[in-house]
């Protein structure tokens, strides 16, 4: 009995925390660097499928912890419940009306059913959009659709509203680059125009207007003059070219991405587009999809027309599609290089290597192999290649690392 009081005075005289520093630590304990960050460019260099897969898995991580530590007491709770919905993760249409009852906090509302039909869902998250005036980053990522298999499925009307109405000025990201669901491009034109301070914005694909037909009216391309990073595709390039083709409407764009569909090079308008609205871009992101043959020719245009290109990421189908004798654009000192292809043999390596002992670049200083898993298979097949890439590899005067930055080759 004795040791029981003797504990319970303890706690009771234990040093009380002040609430600040309780929220400093609730915010360390949740936080994931650079999951909700605005700030233009992308941290990783990695293909956004891979990124929003971790991503993703650090965000529920990140949202068990928040539900945990809101359930310890009472105290805790009304600290922490600002943390709450800074971040909200839905993953099945069942769970909107739950979370509009919450966000209402109301103990009924909508109706919670094992089955919620499709107009419902649009219905409930349309609503859910309108309860967050400060929304700053949208992602869709629905890879497949619960009631229509169709490839590619309207953003309904209703939920774009919601958006520009109700975050239009605080929307500084909107990404829908691996999502199935996707707005039409006027819907999205009309958000555009809604947000002024939108800094990335990844739709490269728009969704078909209803019924498949143009409409009678289109839209102009808004002047995007916080624009910092795009995500296109070269041969759908006409959905962001305004009516005015001299016309820049990305003034500030650093970092375009693009999937480079033939013919890229060939085609007028990109060659216009990249002239007149990349001479100030420093990241380019290329998802090759070409022979190899054809690679030069996309160097040589961003040589003529970024000047001030600092930073090249290049993801390509294997390692093969890298000739001898590419020459960089002459402003580039980093290299980031992707393998889409899994389990590379040893050759592709030796071609690799062989490949970037023939590159030509000026300011080259950095050539990154991007992906844990490359850098593992090199080093698997390392008993095979090092007499000859020890040979090729001495006439490197540029420094190889793996993936977190290190020296791979010493």
């Amino acid at each position: 009995m004795t040791s029981v009081i003797s504990n319970a005075s303890t706690a009771r005289n234990l040093p009380r925390f002040p609430p600040e520093l309780w929220l400093t630590i609730f915010s360390l304990a949740t936080n994931v660097p650079g999951l909700l960050s605005c700030d233009g460019p992308t941290p990783s260099d990695l293909p956004r499928p891979i990124v929003k897969e971790h991503e993703q898995r650090l965000l529920k991580e990140s949202l068990i912890t928040k539900r945990n530590i809101i359930l310890v007491c009472r105290t805790w709770h009304a600290l922490a419940t600002e943390f709450l919905y800074r971040s909200v993760l839905i993953t099945r249409p069942a769970t909107l009306s739950a979370l509009l009852v919450a966000l209402n906090r109301r103990s009924s509302g909508a109706a919670r059913s094992a089955y919620v039909g499709w107009h419902l869902i649009i219905s409930l998250l349309a609503n859910v959009i309108r309860q967050f005036p400060n929304l700053s980053i949208i992602t869709l990522s629905m890879p497949m659709l619960p009631y229509n298999d169709c490839w590619l499925r309207q953003l309904p009307k209703s939920v774009v509203v919601a958006l520009a109405e109700s975050c239009g000025p605080s929307l500084r990201v909107f990404e829908c680059s691996e999502s199935i669901l996707r707005p039409c491009r006027e819907d999205l034109m009309m958000l555009i125009a809604a947000a002024p301070n939108l800094s990335v914005l990844r739709c490269p694909i728009f969704s078909p207007s209803a019924g498949d037909k143009s409409p009678s009216v289109r839209l102009d391309v808004p002047v995007m003059t916080n624009l910092q990073s795009v995500s296109l595709m070269s041969v759908f390039l006409r959905d962001y070219l305004p009516e005015d083709r001299d016309a820049n409407h990305f003034p500030a764009l650093r970092q375009l991405t693009y999937d480079c569909i033939p013919p890229p090079f060939l085609d007028h308008n990109w060659k216009h587009f990249v002239r007149l609205s990349c001479a100030n871009v420093t990241t380019v992101h290329i998802d090759f999809s070409l022979q190899g043959d054809y690679f030069q020719k996309e160097l040589d245009l961003l040589s003529e027309c970024c000047r001030s290109l600092n930073d090249l990421v290049v993801y390509l189908r294997s390692w093969t599609e890298i000739n001898p004798n590419l020459i960089l654009p002459p402003s580039v000192s980093y290299l980031g290089l992707h393998s889409k292809l899994l389990k590379a043999p040893a050759f592709h390596f030796k071609q690799l290597f062989t490949a970037l002992r023939t590159l030509t670049g000026s300011k080259l200083k950095t050539v990154r192999l991007l992906h844990a898993d490359a850098v593992e298979e090199l080093r698997e097949n390392w008993s095979l290649l090092a007499s000859e890439l020890a040979d090729i590899t001495s006439c490197i005067t540029f420094r190889i690392e793996d993936n977190r930055g290190h020296l791979l080759l010493t």
